[in-house]
Order: structure tokens, then sequence, then C-alpha cells
């Protein structure tokens, strides 16, 4: 049944709406059309700044609200803009209380950034606690005639309860008018507030430090819904010292390399996240939080439950940014879709999520200086950093932006371990430009195949092709000493020992015996363990054991993450390195034949040609890319540090045991020297030693998905009875590791093109890094189609290929 509005009302405040500037009526309400025959007006604009309509519903035990803030009630040129919200309210009077709360706060979201819209909220609200008797098609088909009735004074789009079914129905039955909810766009506006939270987060700690860096600071996320787990995995990529989660429901805070907890208002932390419920920032709970607390920031609105609460926040010192800065992504993206719905429908949605964060950021950087660091100055202080309302919508500065965060390059390089750097110092050498983009907080992240101390350099192979590598590589490695000024190989000779294991991904003591023979190679052999542990005494387990020994003087270890950065520094200003920045679109066949990528952050990276040098993730990165996938597997290989008291550390060679596989146990074990390490600290009259395995724990991976950094205890276990048995001089283990190799069928690497703008390293299988800069040289001459300084066709991509491609492809 339609609810008649009463005529008393019509006169009593068409007078007060005219006064304050608003259209006269025209043979309708406030130059509404119809509208007193559609809605019912619960609340009028002078009792609480919002007018509060009630539509008409065509089910029992359902009433439909609409709030539109008072000061721009009945203006389409500043329309009214909120989602719709569906719940079983305590009672009417909630209901009403919550639309107009909402309507006001989403005024001052839509004021804080100009966005072209003014406040205004949908509220549901029904007698059934069980939401899903509720027939969602009527409904929305009820809340469409509402907005048609509005003629353009109100938008709308998802809110709690409500998703995209909702939506489809709604633009069904409003003819595709008056719905801002992310339609037939890849931009999902839950990741779009979260967008605003993290640059929020990372505009407050700018503001109050001097830094973005975030390495220092315990995060709470409370609520790991959508935009909840959304931020608390950008924090993880962005670095953060430890991101802790909480939800309602255990299983949602269970998000990888966060640490769940199950009480988020007394476990300590630095900066409080809140993205759940609202009002959840009681007094008490913020009279008792733990101390150190420095900064709240989230996604909730009104996270306090009052005035009070805030307030005791703000004199222990706790920075917070109002929800109308740190909530307002998904308004952010309703001012691009209205302003320009083409781009918005067929934009990449990083760049959309990048330009809110940086907006955020920048808006929350303001508010904090303008306070003076003073948390109990933020609101008076507000005003400050709150726009004209008169002036162009902030929609409409979107294109300007992405111009802004574009940039064109020669070449774009994906990865920063080895391969990566190696291929930017190359290609600076031959005069071009690069820009590496690293989705670690450094070169050569911990969690990525070229971090660490020490990697192995050798001539030692079963394979002269190898061998001869390594010779190349040395000369180039010297090169790259010379031009970054650091001092990165260290010759302390190399032991191969052992059983007769036959060939293994690394070779074999006969086989490497057999080519340095043949090469004319510098070594000395050993025929049996006796003979081992006499040359040397650390190794006196091999006593008495059917082994024997090749030991290449000339051998020794590289310092590999500094190895990485020593490239970069080499390629100097020829190559730009973008750190927390992952690529999430890659598209080889761009505009004017370019190379196109978008990241994560939002910006646009125009090349001529690009390298996938991204270990682990080079299947990912080639579905991004629509490339056919290749065929890897990712090994969890592990290590660890070992103590050695100083006065016997240097008598521990490098040496590589080769030995029978059993079970688990896959027989290939290495210790790298006390001087091999340099990051680990030790107490006085100690030194440190290097213990890996070179095979995997558990079975081969498809990706890093489920990549398990903790490894085994069994293969730890191993690694502790292998150390006890063969070099009983060491200690205890102080720490352990595991990293990811890439492994091909062959154990030789892919180095290839995989389209005609696009070269690709991947596949390393453990044995890459010692060919670094030399690898760098075969990419480059890769893209620039010239003669490789080796013969590349064992590298070949096609006999990796997972699926059937056209020839032209990989030619």
């Amino acid at each position: 049944m339609k609810l008649l509005l009463a005529s008393s009302f019509l006169l009593s405040n068409a007078s007060a709406l005219v006064s304050t500037g608003f259209p006269a009526p025209k043979g309708s309400l406030f130059g509404i059309p119809s509208l007193h025959d559609m809605f019912n007006v619960v609340e009028h604009p002078n009792e609480r700044g919002a007018v509060v309509l009630e539509a008409p519903v065509d089910q029992e035990g359902v009433k439909l609200y609409i709030a539109i803030d008072s000061e721009s009630y009945g203006h389409v040129e500043r329309p009214g803009n909120g989602g719709i919200r569906l719940l079983n309210y305590k009672s009417t009077k909630d209901a009403i209380d919550d639309a107009v709360r909402l309507a006001k706060g989403m005024t001052r979201k839509h004021d804080m950034f100009r966005t072209g819209f003014s406040g205004a909220k949908v509220v549901v609200d029904t007698d059934h606690k069980d939401l899903s008797v509720i027939e969602r098609k009527a409904l929305m088909e009820n809340t469409a005639a509402a907005l048609e009735a509005l003629e353009g004074g109100m938008y709308t789009g998802c809110d709690l309860n409500t998703g995209d079914k909702d939506m489809d129905y709604l633009v069904q039955a409003t003819g595709e008018k008056y719905v801002l909810a992310g339609r037939n766009s890849r931009v999902d506006t839950n990741v779009a507030t979260a967008s605003s939270v993290i640059g929020s987060i990372l505009g407050t700690v700018e503001a109050s430090t001097g830094s973005r860096d975030l390495s220092n600071l315990t995060f709470t996320v409370q609520g790991c819904g959508k935009v909840g787990s959304t931020v608390a995995k950008e924090l993880v990529r962005l670095g953060a010292l430890k991101v802790q989660t909480c939800d309602l429901f255990p299983e949602a805070a269970n998000i990888e390399g966060c640490s769940p907890i199950t009480e988020w208002a007394t476990t300590s932390c630095d900066f409080l996240v809140p993205c759940a419920n609202s009002l959840a920032i009681t007094e008490e709970v913020a009279k008792n939080f733990p101390e150190g607390v420095k900064y709240c920031v989230g996604a909730t609105n009104s996270p306090f439950a009052n005035q009070k609460a805030k307030d005791i926040f703000n004199e222990r010192g706790v920075m917070h940014i109002p929800e109308s800065i740190s909530s307002a992504g998904a308004i952010l993206a309703d001012s691009v879709e209205w302003h320009d719905i083409g781009l918005y429908q067929t934009v990449e949605p990083a760049l959309m999520y990048g330009w809110i964060r940086d907006i955020s950021r920048e808006k929350a950087d303001d508010l904090v200086l303008h306070a003076e660091k003073n948390p109990s100055s933020v609101d008076s202080r507000l005003h400050k950093v709150v726009p004209e309302r008169d002036g162009d919508a902030v929609g409409s500065t979107f294109p300007e932006w992405i111009e802004e965060n574009s940039s064109q390059t020669n070449t774009l390089i994906i990865g920063g371990g080895m391969a990566g750097t190696a291929t930017a110092f190359s290609l600076a050498e031959k005069g071009k430009n690069s820009i590496l983009v690293e989705q670690g907080s450094t070169l050569a992240p911990s969690n990525a195949s070229s971090n660490g101390d020490s990697r192995m350099y050798r001539k030692m192979y079963s394979s002269e092709f190898f061998s001869k590598m390594q010779s190349q590589a040395l000369d180039r490695w010297a090169d790259v000493e010379k031009m970054s000024g650091e001092s990165l190989l260290q010759e302390n000779g190399l032991l191969f020992y052992g059983e007769d294991t036959g060939e293994t991904v690394e070779g074999s003591v006969l086989g490497a015996k057999e080519v340095m023979e043949k090469l004319n190679l510098p070594h000395k052999f050993y025929e049996t363990g006796d003979d081992i542990a006499d040359a040397y005494p650390a190794l006196e387990g091999c006593r008495g054991k059917p082994y024997s020994g090749v030991c290449e003087d000339t051998a020794g270890h590289i310092r590999a993450s500094k190895a990485c950065k020593a490239m970069t520094q080499a390629a100097g200003d020829k190559c730009e390195v973008k750190l927390n920045s992952r690529i999430i679109s890659l598209n080889a066949d761009g505009e004017e034949g370019k190379v196109v990528a978008v990241t994560e952050n939002g910006e646009t990276i125009t090349a001529d040609n690009a390298v996938i040098a991204c270990g682990p993730w080079t299947n990912k990165m080639l579905e991004n890319a629509n490339l056919p996938k290749l065929n890897l597997d990712v090994w969890q290989i592990q290590w660890a540090h070992y103590e050695v008291d100083s006065a016997v550390a240097d008598s521990i060679p490098q040496a590589f045991h080769f030995r029978k596989e059993s079970n688990i146990d896959g027989g290939l074990y290495y210790v790298f020297p006390a001087s091999a390490t340099e990051t680990v600290d030790c107490p006085e009259g100690k030194s440190i030693v290097k213990v890996g395995v070179d095979f995997p724990t558990g079975e081969p991976l498809e990706s890093m998905d489920s990549f398990d950094f903790n490894g085994s205890e069994d293969v730890l276990k191993l690694m502790d009875e292998w150390v006890a048995e063969h070099i009983p001089s060491v200690g205890k283990r102080v720490d352990s590791q595991c990293h990811p190799y890439t492994m091909t069928t062959d154990s030789y690497f892919v180095m290839d093109k995989v389209h005609p703008k696009v070269a690709l390293f991947s596949g390393g299988s453990g044995r890459a890094f010692k060919f670094g800069p030399l690898i760098g040289d075969c990419m480059t001459s890769l893209l620039m189609n010239e003669e490789a300084p080796v013969d590349l066709t064992v590298f070949s991509a096609k006999r990796s290929v997972m699926e059937k491609v056209d020839e032209v492809v990989l030619n």
C-alpha cells in the first residue's frame, strides 16, 4: 500500500527548504515530481540534518528508508550517494537513527574529497532475523521505484548484507540508472575501501615519523572480511613487522603472513586497524587497551562508541584518522564512475586502487600535520583539509593521476633477484634504460631464491658446458666488482666428496674429476675417506668411509644479496628500481607495439620490451600476460646456521657431500665456511657456518601459494645428524631457513624469448647464481636480437612449455 504524505508537513516545511536554497516546489514536493504519491516523510530536514523518506515495500515485515543529507536534498547537481544496508533492527527508531547517522557520515566522506555527491543511505529494516526469507528481486524493484521517483537525487550501491546479485536486480529494474556499484567493471569497491585504509595508514605514519616504513610496527586488524583481509595482506606485503588478525569467525583470521589472535582489545600493538562492527571501541576498551598503541586507522564507520571513548584514546596519544578519510575508497570510486562511466568500466583496477591510496595518503598526512601531530587537535583541524564544495569533482582528476603515474623505459624487468639485476647491469653497459620492479621490500628479498650471504661458484662440474660458462662468468663478476666498488667473490676452495652416487642435480665427485682433467683445470683428488679426513681435520667423519673427493682451490663463494644490489649500483642511473611494487597486469601487445604493465600500486609502465625474471612466481606472471606457462616445479630447500668455536672455524672447508638417497633424505649436503656468513650475530668467541641440503622438503609445488617457509623438522633433524657425523666440532643450530628453488625437469635453465618482446629467465634449478652477469648478457642478447655469449639452445623455452603454442610466440 502506498503511504501518503501529510499535507500539514508540506505546508510547514516547504518555505524552510526554499530559504536554504533548494528549488521551490513546482506542482510537487520540493521540485521532485509525484513525491507526495510515493513517500512518507518520517523525519524532516530541520530535525537532525537529514530527510528520511519511507518508501512502499510489497513484503510483510520489511520497511525501506532513504536518508538524504538536508543540505542537498532535491539537488540533482549534488545528489545523495550511499549504499543499501539490510538489517534486523531492534526497533523502527533504531533503523531511522542508523539511516540518519550513516547519511551524515557519508556527507563527511563526500565533502572530504569533493566527490560531487552528498551523503545518503538506504536502510532496509526487516522483522526477519533470517535474511534469506526476503524476496530480494521484489525488494530491489521497490527500491528502483523509489530511486526513479527521486529522478537523480539519489544514487546507491552495496552495503551491509547486500551484494552483487541485489545490484543486478536493481540495475535491471532501473534501466542501469542511479546505481553505482562497479557494474560492468573489474573494480572491487571492497578493495577500493581497503586502498583508502592503506593510504591513510601510510600517510599517518609518514606525517608522524617522516617515513612510510612499517617494518618496526605491529598491526592488529580487527575484522577480516573482504576489506579487512585485503588490508592485512597489503600490510604484510608492505613489510609490517607483524600483522595480527582477529575476527568473530576465527577461520577468517587465518591469512598468509599474519598472526591470528582471539582478543583484539587486550593484545598489544602499535597500530589498531578497525575493520569490523561500528561502535566497538567503548570507553572500557579505550581505557584498558594495552600500552604502546600509537595509531588507530581503519575502515569501520563510527569505530568509537561515543565521544568519551574517543577522548580517552586522544588523551593516551593515539592518533586517529576519521573514517571520512580512511574509509572513503568506495565513494571515491563512485565519483569516477559518475564522472566517466567509460573509463570506470575499462580501467585496470590497480590504477583505481593506486589513485585512491595516493589521495587518501595525502589527506591523512595533511591532517596529522595540521593537527601538529596532536591527536586531540584532529577534530578541530579537520576543516583545514576539507575542500570547498564548488569545483570539479575529485573523480575528474583520475585521468590526470594516471598520466602522472605513468613511466616509459627501454626494458621493464620483473624481478629483483640475480637474473633481473644482472640484466639491468648488462643493459646499462649497452646504454639501455630499464625499470626493475620487485614485489619485496629489498632486492633479493628474504622469501626469494637469490637471498642470503652466500652462493658457491666453481668450475668443478660434471658438465663441460657449465664449467666453461663459469670461466666466462668469473670475468664478468670482476667487471661488476670494479664498477660497483664492492667485493663480492671470495676464493676459499671447494671440496666435492662422498659416495659414487651417479649424476645428481649438482653433478658427482667422479664426473667432476673427469671434467677437471679433460679441461686441464687445477684440482686435487682424494681416493679414500681417510685421505679426506687427513686433508681436512674438521671432516673427521669421513674416516673409514668408502668416499672419494676432488677439490678446486680456485672456487669460492659469492655474497648473494649484496651481489644483486651491486649489479644495480653498477647499472647506475640507467636502472630505476621500484621496490614494494608487484606487476598485476602485463600486456605484451600494447598500443603502438609496446609492452604495458600495471603495478599493484597503480603505476603504468610502458616499455619497448620486457624481461620476466621472477623465479617461482614465473607462471603466475605468464598467466597475467596471457602467455603459455612453463613446466616448472618449486622446491622447498632448507638450510641453517650453526655455531662453532672461532678457534676451529678456519678448519671447516666449503664442501659438498654426495651420498645415496634414503627415504626423505636426498643425500646432498653442503657446508660453507665461517667467512661466508656476515649477517648472523653470534656470541663472542663463536663463529657461524652455514649447512644446507640440496634436496626438496616434501613433494614439488606448482607455485608459491602453499610454500611453507618454516620447512620440515624432519629435514632439520637430518641436517643436525649430518653435522654431528661429519663436522663434530660444530655446535648448536641457531636458526633455520627455507627458500624456493625453481626447477626444470632436466635442471637446465629456461632462457629464451616467450614473445617477440618478452625474454624470460627461470628454472635456475639451484645452479644459476654463480653465472649472474653472464646470464644478464644472455638476456640482453635476446632482447637486442644479438648473438649470445653462450649457446642458448639447451635453454630453449620450447622444451618446457606446458601448452601447445604458435611457433611465432617463441621465435
